[in-house]
């Protein structure tokens, strides 16, 4: 994953606000992903138009963490997300990325 690349949440789930919470559901495999604050807040930010790095720039400002712990866990997170199909990097699904 690079730094420029720029996730975009993917049309496939439905998605409902639980405040600190987000329940994103998958009616065609019929699966459930509860994403905690932190995620949430990687996923609602995930628009395509800003970066990894904008990303981990803002996790560091919202939460008050290092840079270097926030780049870790935004990849990490990042990279489950692709797994999960929740986002794609740049329009490219994860076995292409």
């Amino acid at each position: 994953m690079c730094p420029d690349d720029r996730p975009v949440k993917t049309d496939r789930f439905m998605v409902r606000d639980l405040a600190d919470e987000l329940l994103l559901y998958d009616s065609a495999g019929q699966k459930v992903h509860v994403l905690n604050t932190t995620v949430r807040e990687i996923y609602l930010n995930c628009d395509g138009r800003r970066s990894v790095d904008e990303l981990v720039q803002m996790l560091t400002a919202e939460f008050a963490v290092d840079a270097v712990t926030a780049k870790k866990d935004t990849v990490a997170v990042l990279e489950q997300l692709i797994d999960l199909e929740i986002v794609s990097l740049n329009g490219r699904s994860a076995q292409s990325a």
